[in-house]
């Protein structure tokens, strides 16, 4: 047989093989890394949360208030200016590199297809979560995922109520159940709580009451199952030392003082009100972006591990405003009512890193 010919032929099976074995096509028409090449099982993991501050397609939908984000709305919002903020906010996601990312302030499954074939992200291979949550503005939160990484098994939004205003509505609130590449479990919630509209005390049993409906959720979970992994993130629209994070979820600020079946709060002393926080409001900080931990992954012995100083902000220079008094503020897309092309979003995201056992 031919030498040349005999050679093409195997190159062409080795070729044919190595694409079967790295690649696949996701339910949302992605490509995805399979499991055959799938990432250590130890290691660093990486989970990201993200307020991206109205991430809206330019198509109206009848039942929300989103008439700014139109061609014909107070923003003017174009094909244009939507994909220059799209092109943002890859650029964020694709620095902080995390496993998991969890957002807030997603307007539907299709801004979230837009974003993760972005340039930037699609050979990370994300899969997402995302439901429409009856938000009068129709902002949700959501999940992405690396599926070699969070192998997903189930996943639950749940309705917040408030008895004492039935006409009220906020986000729902997501749990997801996946599977680490350790094989261990882990529950990922992701939260935008309500407000500080009409003033902090005035709103706080909004936030109360859906953080007595996320610890009820959290409790049926520790009932079910032994040692749960459980990571809570979100923007709280509270500080750590607020009620809803301290009393009603019982995030501690000291891993020491963590009891069986507790939550830890890794960045609940960060907050400085005149230099440290995730947004900034008439000139102080807050810290309303945060990750809450089970004591579980405060174990040395546990798949995933929690050690001081994993959990940061991230704030690199080019997501600063860079002038000015508020010099040091996350540089929004919209400010003072006008799009800013080098804009991002008015919340610095938040990275927590975790070692993969």
């Amino acid at each position: 047989m031919n030498l040349r010919f005999v050679t093409c032929f195997i190159t062409s099976l080795l070729f044919v093989f190595l694409y079967a074995c790295t690649s696949s096509t996701s339910p949302n028409g992605q490509k995805q890394v399979a499991k055959a090449n799938a990432s250590p099982t130890t290691g660093t993991y990486k989970i990201a949360f993200y307020n991206v501050e109205n991430l809206f397609d330019t198509e109206d939908n009848p039942e929300k208030i989103d008439e700014d984000f139109t061609p014909s709305g107070k923003y003017e919002w174009t094909a244009e200016k939507y994909q220059l903020k799209l092109d943002n906010i890859a650029r964020v996601l694709a620095a902080l590199d995390a496993d998991i990312i969890g957002l807030a302030e997603i307007e539907n499954d299709k801004v979230l297809k837009d974003l993760i074939a972005h340039k930037r992200l699609a050979e990370k291979g994300y899969q997402f979560i995302q439901e429409d949550s009856p938000d009068m503005r129709g902002i949700d939160v959501a999940l992405l995922y690396r599926p070699d990484r969070f192998e997903l098994t189930s996943f639950n939004y749940h309705r917040v109520n408030f008895p004492a205003e039935p006409d009220y509505t906020s986000r729902d609130f997501l749990i997801a159940k996946g599977k680490l590449p350790s094989g261990d479990n882990l529950y990922v919630s992701v939260n935008h709580w309500p407000s500080r509209y009409g003033g902090r005390e005035e709103s706080e049993s909004r936030r109360l009451r859906v953080a007595e409906m996320v610890r009820a959720e959290l409790d049926k979970i520790i009932a079910s199952e032994d040692d749960p992994n459980i990571i809570l993130m979100g923007d709280f629209n509270d500080d750590p030392h607020n009620k809803s994070l301290t009393d009603v979820l019982g995030a501690k600020a000291d891993a020491s003082s963590v009891e069986d079946d507790g939550f830890f709060n890794p960045m609940a002393n960060m907050l400085q009100p005149d230099s440290v926080g995730t947004l900034y409001y008439r000139g102080k900080w807050n810290l309303f972006d945060q990750f809450v931990l089970s004591e579980e992954l405060l174990q040395a012995n546990n798949a995933l591990m929690y050690s001081a100083g994993g959990a940061t902000i991230f704030s690199a220079e080019w997501l600063r405003v860079g002038f000015g008094k508020a010099s040091e503020a996350p540089r929004r897309a919209i400010f003072r009512g006008e799009f800013t092309e080098k804009g991002f979003s008015d919340h610095f995201p938040i990275i927590l890193t975790l070692s993969l056992q």
